[in-house]
């Protein structure tokens, strides 16, 4: 079967359909066994057979009706009719009777008598009636029955006839034993399921499943035999196992990849497939738009992502007047839909059903004529295929050399190369060196309106970038280094590749090679410049960009100077791009003047930004927590006042508010918590992930260690804790501090014992009292040696930490007698005191 009959098994001759029917024959067997058994006497049971487009409904009548014509002892009294998806005209009971009168003419060479018979009739009232008595008269006459083959029987006829029709045919089938029908169907008929209807469960249904995976593998074994392309079945089996499930088992579904990708040798079977779309677009279309506009909106999300989803996924990919549609609803739109056959669903172990489309080649049509050239899903079900059939490396790379065999034999569809390399460009496990091949092979085969569709340079790009993600960067070199009229972004690209590479002496060339470079383009230049440490190479190429503003340029020069922490030339450059008419660079100059200490300059010019609407109040609320020396409430509350409720940040600084008074007996301690917990809800919502998000969470810690002390709620903080990648060295104080109260000694241990954080704890004030109560909590629970290790290992905390270390040698004095006898008089008193503290963290953390 080519792919063009796919569509239409009616033009197949008679012995090739015959001979191509290799699925089916049980249910073939079962109802052809119903047929000949049947001798007609009295009325017969009627079939209806249900099953989604391509599930090979058209192909079972068709073979059902050949077998009567071949058989001797059924031919000489049974006539088959095949009426197909194109006899739009019967568009009632009596345009019935009159086409099978039609066909007797020709069954049995009366030269139109019985249809001429019917001009008789006209213009009595019960036309129909007359026309329905004569043929029965014509049938027992000459001792014939009728068995009528109706595909797509529902929309084809039955949705066709007035209610008092439909009651009559009814009647008609129940006592008639003259007309038998098998009919089929590709949406559920409610008249079939409603009990208030005529044929309310009036036909024996067969319903037409995808194909197993022994039926698919039967099926491929079959097409083989006329392929010229021959595979090892036997290798190939996990394969086709997975290609039944990826197409659902729908059987043009299967045919069509077969023919397409199995046995195309040109490109003409591809090319064959774009031409079917075009024919069935029409068909598609009406069918997505006879949808309402929310279910329409529903099988757009599910075809896209091509496999299953979920309601869930599906109700976050779509706004109704710019809020989320609910799941509930989606799921009623999903029930709908399966209930007319357009979706299926796919169960699952949990409530979370996942939903696709139920006909796979609808799926593709939607992707190839929905998506443009620029939208991947559109070759997503053929990058599938491949991924399924070339299921490893060695397998895909064979494909592909006799791929580039047939492109450049000249004769390949350049179309069909088109849509290929589309698909090979989203398979991460080929060799992009071979596909960066057939991009250049393809290239040389298109015709100059479809060049630009292949779009090289971006393609190209990413090809290079995916052997960069594979962590192959040699060949993500060699595919740049390949492309002659490299752009501005590939430049770029390739020098940051360099840089990984370590061949720093290849970046300056190829960025002095830059070609007009444009505002856009200045972060890549900054951030490559910065890498190689070069700002001369910066101010080269910018001396060489008459497009971008000279104030545009110093500024980002300083901007570099400024990342490289040359604080002095970032603040020239920043001071002549003022003058050239830039913005002042507030931020950047306060953190200027903060390096050199000038904390009124830093507040001024951060105050002066706030004013001219370049600050955020946030950012002076961050200077005067971190940065400011000295008393700061009153600003930092006045500041406070300029953050708007719905602001992320609202609640975070009012908890910082609270906790900058230090009173860890006050009640208002309490009021920060609920404060950062908001926070934290905040933090989560717009997805915060950097310091601010790790202080919020080692604020909610210190909280619940010092005042709430609720151990489920500590252990929740410590599990976000541990899984947030950016924690400042002086913050995992807070996490050990955590760890000690739940009894982690091993980890607590682990983090005080990290050398940046001991660095922290020894150079920041507020932090080193944190670690000292840190070292008591751990000896308050006996882990005298976890905190003797620490010493050990870091001579300068015993003069930093004095009084606690000789407090931790009095509690081992045993083992190490002659060191406690090293400690000053002066610090017996300081000992004692920590001593004591001990021992109330012993009743307090018990």
């Amino acid at each position: 079967m080519s792919v063009k009959t796919l569509y239409n098994p009616a033009g197949l001759e008679k012995p090739e359909l015959i001979d191509s029917f290799v699925v089916r024959t049980k249910t073939f067997e079962k109802i052809f066994s119903d047929i000949r058994s049947s001798d007609m006497k009295y009325p017969e049971k009627h079939y209806l057979i249900q099953g989604q487009r391509g599930m090979g409904k058209t192909t079972l009548l068709l073979r059902l009706k050949y077998e009567i014509e071949n058989s001797d002892e059924l031919n000489s009294w049974l006539l088959p009719v095949f009426f197909g998806e194109e006899a739009y005209d019967l568009t009632s009971l009596s345009r019935l009777w009159e086409k099978l009168l039609d066909y007797l003419d020709d069954a049995l060479d009366t030269n139109g008598e019985h249809f001429e018979h019917t001009e008789d009739f006209i213009d009595f009232e019960d036309y129909e009636k007359r026309c329905f008595d004569y043929l029965i008269e014509i049938l027992q006459k000459n001792k014939k029955k009728l068995v009528i083959f109706f595909d797509n029987f529902g929309q084809l006829f039955l949705d066709n006839l007035k209610e008092k029709e439909r009651r009559r045919l009814r009647e008609i089938l129940m006592h008639c034993s003259e007309i038998r029908i098998i009919g089929a169907s590709a949406i559920v008929l409610q008249d079939l399921h409603d009990y208030s209807e005529p044929f309310y469960e009036f036909f024996q249904i067969v319903r037409l499943e995808g194909l197993t995976k022994e039926e698919t593998f039967h099926l491929i074994e079959k097409l083989q035999e006329k392929s010229n392309q021959k595979i090892n079945l036997k290798k190939a089996k996990g394969k086709i196992d997975t290609l039944a499930i990826l197409t659902g088992g729908v059987i043009r579904t299967l045919m069509m990849v077969y023919q397409v990708l199995l046995e195309d040798q040109d490109g003409s079977a591809l090319n064959d497939l774009e031409t079917i779309l075009d024919q069935i677009t029409p068909l598609y279309k009406s069918r997505i738009e006879e949808l309402p506009v929310q279910q329409r909106r529903v099988v757009d999300v599910i075809a896209k992502n091509w496999d299953a989803i979920s309601a869930r996924d599906i109700a976050t990919q779509i706004r109704e007047d710019g809020k989320r549609i609910q799941t509930k609803l989606v799921s009623a739109h999903l029930a709908q839909l399966e209930k007319n056959n357009v979706i299926e669903k796919k169960q699952t172990n949990t409530k979370n059903h996942l939903y696709q489309v139920r006909e796979r080649f609808f799926n593709i049509w939607y992707l190839m004529r929905i998506g443009d050239r620029k939208d991947r899903r559109r070759v997503k079900w053929l990058t599938k295929f491949l991924e399924v059939w070339y299921d490893d490396e060695e397998s895909i790379q064979t494909f592909m050399e006799k791929h580039i065999l047939r492109l450049k034999s000249g004769a390949y569809n350049s179309k069909s190369a088109l849509l290929l390399v589309e698909a090979l460009s989203d398979i991460n496990k080929i060799n992009p060196i071979i596909l960066d091949q057939i991009m250049e092979e393809t290239f040389a085969i298109l015709k100059d309106d479809q060049k630009p569709l292949l779009n090289m340079g971006q393609k190209k790009l990413a090809l290079a970038t995916k052997s960069y993600n594979s962590g192959d960067l040699k060949k993500a070199i060699y595919i740049l280094e390949k492309i002659n009229d490299r752009l501005n972004i590939h430049r770029f690209v390739l020098s940051f590749f360099y840089y990984l590479d370590k061949k720093l002496d290849k970046i300056r060339p190829e960025l002095l090679s830059v070609n007009g470079i444009e505002v856009d383009d200045l972060g890549f230049l900054k951030q490559l410049c910065f890498l190689s440490k070069d700002p001369d190479l910066m101010i080269q190429v910018l001396s060489n960009s008459p497009k971008i503003k000279e104030g545009e340029k110093t500024l980002e020069i300083g901007n570099l100077y400024f990342d490289l922490e040359l604080f002095e030339l970032a603040e020239k450059y920043f001071l002549e791009a003022i003058k050239l008419g830039e913005e002042t660079p507030y931020k950047a100059l306060s953190t200027i003047f903060l390096n050199r200490k000038e904390y009124t300059n830093a507040e001024e010019i951060l105050e002066s930004g706030f004013k001219s609407g370049r600050v955020e109040a946030i950012d002076l609320l961050e200077f005067y927590e971190f940065e400011f020396e000295g008393e700061s409430e009153g600003k930092f509350s006045e500041y406070l006042k300029h953050v708007p409720k719905e602001s992320p940040f609202y609640n975070f600084y009012h908890g910082i508010k609270i906790l900058k008074t230090k009173n860890f007996e006050s009640k208002e301690f309490l009021k920060a918590e609920q404060y950062l917990e908001n926070a934290l809800l905040d933090f989560e919502r717009i997805n915060v992930i950097d310091v601010k998000f790790t202080q919020l969470i080692s604020y909610l810690l210190l909280i619940n260690m010092r005042v709430s002390l609720n151990k489920d709620k500590l252990k929740g903080l410590l599990e976000i804790f541990e899984k947030t990648d950016i924690v400042p060295p002086f913050l995992k104080i807070y996490g050990a501090y955590g760890y000690i109260i739940l009894g982690d000694y091993k980890k607590a241990s682990e983090l005080i014992g990290m050398d940046e954080v001991v660095y922290d704890s020894i150079e920041i004030d507020g932090i080193r009292d944190i670690f000292n109560d840190t070292l008591l909590l751990l000896m308050s629970k006996v882990q005298y040696h976890s905190v003797f290790k620490l010493f050990s290992e870091n001579e300068v905390l015993k003069e930093v930490l004095k009084p606690t270390y000789y407090a931790l040698m009095t509690l081992l004095k045993e083992e190490y007698p002659n060191e406690v006898v090293k400690m000053g008089e002066e610090l017996t008193q300081p000992v004692n005191d920590i001593l004591l503290k001990i021992e109330e963290m012993k009743l307090k953390y018990d």
